[in-house]
């Protein structure tokens, strides 16, 4: 079905070197390329599909997707290492997909980019909630402070808490926004955000969130009848190493682990390589492994030796499984495509049996940010929508019980004419997060709503003892 020159592509990614960052070196990107691709035909999907996979899974292919919608018409995004971008290209043209180049030197908009925030947060000093910008970026230390600022200033229905430590030691902090109930435990929703750690829109808008909740009436109201978690940065040592070293990475930082050269395609078996980290959102209990992942430690989806080896995944999935009862729905915050992605990931057209009511909310999320002024976020399953994961957090939490769980992919990864891909501007946190928060706001209404059916069953309950 292919030609030729996709076989010899494949035996080209297998013999590259890993362009991952070392760790100790400051990654720049200078000559990396973003580049577009549009397939017009079905033939040339199924090419883009099978050359995605093996990008994605291929830790030396020097590529990486960024961005794949599985559409004929519809654009796809892939990030090129300098001495590649025309192996990449030679692809795409040899099987006559439309393409073409995004961002030319990516290194130059990486540094522009982070000239205007990367100085003011070494300096910051948070001494109460208002010295906190909620529209600029922030470090991990920061926002831990900003979050025991809350708590401290708010203590009648706002408890600091922490899920665990990280491999590096660092706490994990979220927040339990909700009044005291005086009758049966609420119904709650848990939100978090950063998982990936390149992705920092996402703890941006959970921060959003936490304030909509504290001064919105429309979210304050609320906390009387239900209790939001809030776990703004989930992989806090992976975000705080896009600070330091690599603004790109998107792992957690456990390791560092030994490549496997018959796993990870290298043709030197005396290579020795060290890689850290583990895709987090690859790394939970259920389906682990199945699909869209890598077993070369070395890989963007590497999903760790074991289910659960990442603390980080091991707290979240230990916090959620013991509070199942109470825990309605789950919204985990990424980047970036526009998307709101159901259960399940590791399959096609395999869905959980109440998929036509959380295709009801979730249609509804969507339209509220439409109405809000915001693009068109697609509804679906990540294989329909997207692409094949298991593993993840979002199915996790569906298998424990809880009954609305979703991935919220935001952005487009264009702000104005400009593409950013991950690297979002500060200058556009505040108009995302005007867009999204009527979303979140539909979710929480949802839990709600929830209160009133466990309420009903409760009294029965009581009634018949």
């Amino acid at each position: 079905m292919f030609p030729q020159s996709f076989s010899l592509f494949v035996l080209w990614l297998l013999a590259l070197s890993n362009f991952a960052v070392a760790s100790g070196a400051v990654q720049h990107y200078d000559g990396f390329q973003l580049l577009r691709v549009i397939p017009q035909t079905l033939e040339q999907l199924a090419a883009l599909r099978n050359f995605s996979e093996h990008v994605g899974l291929q830790p030396n292919s020097g590529a990486e997707v960024w961005n794949f919608r599985p559409f004929v018409g519809q654009p796809s995004e892939f990030f090129a290492a300098p001495d590649n971008v025309k192996r990449v290209t030679d692809f795409f043209d040899d099987n006559r997909i439309p393409n073409g180049v995004l961002v030319e030197n990516f290194g130059i908009q990486l540094r522009e980019a982070q000239r205007k925030f990367i100085l003011h947060d070494s300096a910051e000093r948070i001494r109460s909630p208002s010295d906190f910008d909620l529209n600029r970026f922030h470090t991990f230390e920061s926002i831990e402070s900003y979050l025991r600022l809350l708590a401290k200033s708010h203590p009648n229905f706002i408890k600091f808490d922490s899920i665990g430590k990280t491999s590096e030691g660092r706490e994990i902090p979220f927040l339990t926004l909700g009044y005291p109930s005086k009758t049966s435990k609420k119904p709650a929703l848990f939100l978090d955000a950063g998982i990936h750690a390149r992705e920092w829109i996402a703890p941006a808008i959970a921060l959003h969130f936490i304030n909509a909740l504290i001064n919105k009436p429309k979210f304050h109201s609320l906390l009387s009848d239900i209790d939001v978690h809030v776990l703004p940065s989930l992989n806090p040592d992976g975000y705080a190493h896009t600070w330091t070293k690599d603004r790109l990475w998107r792992r957690t930082r456990s390791g560092p682990i030994k490549s496997n050269s018959k796993v990870c395609g290298s043709d030197d078996s005396d290579e020795e390589e060290f890689c850290y980290g583990v895709d987090p959102n690859r790394n939970f209990p259920f389906h682990w492994g199945q699909a869209g992942v890598s077993k070369c430690p070395c890989s963007q989806v590497y999903n760790g030796e074991r289910p659960l080896s990442e603390p980080e995944c091991a707290n979240l999935a230990k916090f959620i499984s013991a509070n199942t009862g109470t825990i309605k729905a789950y919204l985990t915050l990424h980047a970036y495509s526009n998307l709101i992605i159901h259960p399940y990931g590791f399959e096609r057209h395999f869905y959980p049996e109440n998929v036509a009511e959380i295709l009801r909310v979730a249609n509804s999320m969507a339209k509220a940010i439409v109405q809000a002024g915001g693009e068109k976020f697609r509804v679906g399953s990540a294989p329909d929508i997207l692409y094949s994961v298991s593993g993840s957090s979002d199915d996790f939490a569906r298998s424990a019980g809880i009954k609305y769980t979703y991935t919220m992919e935001l952005t487009s990864g264009w702000y104005g004419d400009r593409y950013v891909g991950f690297v979002y501007p500060e200058e556009g946190i505040s108009k995302e997060a005007e867009q999204v928060l009527p979303a979140l706001l539909i979710l929480a209404e949802q839990v709600k709503s929830e209160s009133s059916g466990k309420e009903a069953e409760d009294q029965k309950g009581i009634g018949g003892q």
